[in-house]
C-alpha cells in the first residue's frame, strides 16, 4: 500500500470511530459506483450523512479542508442520489460533511468536521 493510500485509510478509520463515539451509525465505508466513492455513509440521528475525509500530513498546501472544491461537492451529491437510489429505505433527512484530518509529525491528528456543506 502506497503512503498516500496508508495515510487516507488513517484518517477514514479515525473518522469513522470518532463519529461511532459520537452516536453515529456507520451504514457504509468506501462505498463505490461508476460515479465515483463516498467515504463514509452514516446515519446521525435521523439524518443521513454522506462524509468525505481528506486527509493530509501538514497544511503547507492549504490543508485537507481546502482539497474539497465545488466539483467535488456536486460529485459527491450525485454519489448521494445514486446511494439513496439504491437502498430499500426512504430518507427525508440528508447532508454531506466533510472532514479533515491533519496529523502532525508529533501529537495527536486533529479533526475538523465541517456539517451540511453541500
Amino acid at each position: 500500500m502506497a503512503v498516500k493510500d496508508a495515510v487516507g485509510r488513517y484518517g477514514e478509520d479515525l473518522v469513522a470511530r470518532r463519529l461511532e463515539q459520537d452516536g453515529w451509525e456507520v451504514l457504509a465505508r468506501n462505498w463505490r459506483c461508476g460515479l465515483g466513492e463516498v467515504d463514509i455513509v452514516g446515519r446521525d440521528g435521523g439524518t443521513v450523512v454522506f462524509v468525505e475525509v481528506k486527509t493530509r500530513r501538514s497544511d503547507a498546501f492549504g490543508g485537507a479542508l481546502a482539497a474539497v472544491t465545488r466539483g467535488k461537492l456536486g460529485r459527491l451529491r450525485r454519489l448521494a442520489g445514486e446511494w439513496l437510489a439504491q437502498q430499500d429505505a426512504v430518507y427525508a433527512d440528508i447532508r454531506i460533511d466533510v472532514v479533515g484530518v491533519t496529523i502532525p509529525r508529533s501529537g495527536a491528528a486533529v479533526l475538523e468536521h465541517l456539517e451540511g456543506v453541500g
